[in-house]
């Protein structure tokens, strides 16, 4: 009986060690790839939290975390901007702005795209994905991670010049 007790321990501290160092390579590229797709840190640590706990709980069932995480965090991302917006479009109803959104120009630009653009031209430029990379991360086709990316950067100079 001692036996067993014994493996159970150094199997989840094995789990525990190797997740950690998972989380310690991940945390603070995803919570800046998800700040950069939602325009706020705290808006980013949760989804990033939320997502990472999701992958603890499924850690020991997953091949590979780190695409898992990035589809995660991605909907996590995606799930937030749409009640943000659908949130944002009812504010403007009720009152004028309120000045809650995010001073620098680049989270105004990035936050008027539509979120396949912006996540196109996050994981473009900021993580360095290739198109295949951003369509498998977004679940699209690849033809059409050009595009997106094309009308974002032409929309993007438009509204920063």
């Amino acid at each position: 009986m001692d036996g067993a007790d014994d493996d159970r321990p150094s199997v989840v501290g094995s789990i525990d060690v190797d997740f950690t160092r998972f989380y310690e390579r991940e945390h603070a590229g995803q919570v800046r790839r998800a700040a950069l797709l939602l325009g706020s840190d705290d808006a980013a640590n949760d989804v990033v939290h939320d997502a990472l706990t999701a992958v603890y709980q499924r850690w020991s069932s997953i091949d590979d975390p780190g695409p898992y995480l990035n589809r995660a965090v991605l909907n996590g991302c995606r799930d937030l901007g749409r009640r943000a917006a659908r949130d944002r479009k009812a504010n403007r109803k009720l009152h004028s702005s309120d000045g809650a959104e995010p001073a620098d120009p680049l989270f105004d630009v990035l936050a008027g795209l539509p979120f396949n653009q912006r996540a196109a031209v996050v994981l473009r430029f900021y993580v360095g994905m290739t198109e295949r990379e951003i369509a498998v991360a977004l679940g699209a086709s690849p033809g059409s991670v050009g595009p997106w990316i094309n009308r974002a950067l032409a929309k993007m100079r438009k509204e920063l010049s």
